[in-house]
């Protein structure tokens, strides 16, 4: 035992040592954001309770901010393009962060946090041209072990939540928030610069804004044509887009609606909502260590699979758990720790690695467009939900992982029949 750990551990160190150039500063960097934002996320829904939203109210933004995101998801490849992803990547995280920061921080009801998630919604640009910046200049056998350590960064980033808690307790839950909200502001912001001077422009960036300069939009819409053709076509990213579809809806429901359900109907006090996201950042930083050098090597559709089905489970027991039941929570939050650890870069991969370099950033736009305005509904959906049982977004949750477990299953057979396709066209 003790030479296996060992030996993974020996693995990992080699893993990260490989991460060179803007992997490495993004890597690096990740924290100054992680931290801040893992002490308001858990608080974000009763936080607008608190100042007055209902709970159908605090679905809607969340259904508005994704309709809105569509939007900035279709243009977001565009401006890539021409901005280049480095440039992008600064001008609109300090968009889609910093001032919805500020804006949350003085909220005083729902105008102003329907107007700071509208605002936050560029974020979907950000997620494009910082994908781009990652994936384009790193090996795709790399690709996995990145996702995988970038969110362990943020993990790390998610043992200070606890700190929330008796910051809460002691100053009121308005206060606390507001003074969060402000770190958060401030701490992006200091981040978007300093990872801007350690990253560079990767080389398809730079040919992509020499190549948009002098273009049209004739020429962009043909482009989305031929983009929109060439992804209808392979079924491989067909798969992986309707696998993120339902991997959205799930986290928009349980991101929405959690501490609203530990509050509400569980019981549990404001301050405790800090203690579950710490026993989250442990497990999945004990999968991340030991288990995942191992599954990077596995064949994608087990691990997914077997990620998927802790996730399910873990949204049923926060759906059958009776009031103040802390080992039910509990549960629930090692089995959606380890289903998320396991499911979410191994995702991530396959969508990066279904898609040609040459072409990521419009292909991601109009990926990230499809899959924002299929989840849109959600949210609202969910508060309607709530209003009438806090249980019921978890049950509606819990649904969504039969057709996503299914998928997974089947993952073998359309890789195969997607080589076999490629191999004849080659012929």
């Amino acid at each position: 035992m003790l030479s296996f750990l060992r030996a993974q551990l020996r693995s990992t160190r080699e893993v990260i040592a490989g991460f060179k150039g803007n992997a490495r500063a993004l890597l690096i960097c990740e924290p100054l954001w992680g931290i801040p934002y893992n002490l308001y996320a858990t608080y974000a829904s009763v936080y607008m309770l608190a100042l007055g939203c209902t709970e159908t109210q605090v679905g809607l933004i969340a259904s508005c901010a994704l309709v809105s995101a569509i939007v900035f998801s279709l243009v977001g490849g565009w401006i890539i393009d021409r901005m280049g992803r480095k440039r992008a990547t600064l001008f609109f995280d300090i968009l889609s962060w910093s001032i919805p920061g500020v804006l949350l921080a003085t909220s005083r009801g729902f105008t102003m946090f329907l107007l700071a998630a509208l605002i936050n919604s560029l974020v979907r640009v950000v997620n494009i041209s910082w994908d781009c910046l990652m994936v384009e200049d790193t090996p795709p056998a790399q690709r996995v072990h990145f996702y995988t350590w970038i969110a362990v960064a943020g993990i790390l980033a998610g043992f200070i939540s606890p700190v929330s808690g008796p910051v809460v307790d002691r100053f009121g839950l308005v206060p606390a928030m507001r003074a969060l909200y402000a770190f958060a502001a401030i701490s992006m912001t200091v981040m978007f610069f300093w990872r801007n001077s350690m990253t560079h422009e990767t080389e398809i960036g730079a040919m992509k804004m020499r190549e948009t300069r002098h273009g049209d939009a004739g020429t962009t819409a043909s482009e989305y044509a031929r983009i929109t053709g060439q992804l209808l076509r392979n079924p491989l990213t067909l798969t992986a887009l309707v696998l993120n579809l339902l991997l959205t809806i799930q986290m928009t429901l349980k991101g929405t609606f959690l501490s609203i359900q530990l509050n509400r109907r569980l019981g549990f006090s404001a301050g405790s909502n800090s203690i579950f996201p710490a026993i989250n950042s442990a497990v999945v930083l004990l999968v991340y260590s030991l288990a995942m050098p191992a599954v990077g090597r596995m064949k994608i559709h087990r691990p997914l699979a077997f990620g998927l089905v802790c996730s399910a489970l873990s949204f049923l027991l926060l759906a059958a758990s009776p009031s103040r039941s802390m080992p039910f929570v509990i549960a629930s939050t090692i089995l959606g720790a380890l289903g998320g650890s396991i499911a979410g870069p191994l995702s991530a991969a396959l969508v990066a690695n279904s898609v040609a370099d040459a072409d990521r950033a419009k292909v991601m736009s109009l990926f990230n467009a499809l899959v924002i305005a299929a989840c849109s509904p959600f949210g609202y959906v969910g508060g309607l939900l709530s209003t009438v049982s806090e249980r019921l977004p978890f049950v509606l949750g819990t649904a969504t992982f039969v057709p996503t477990i299914a998928l997974a299953i089947v993952l073998p057979v359309i890789q195969r029949r997607y080589a076999r396709k490629v191999e004849s066209a080659a012929a």
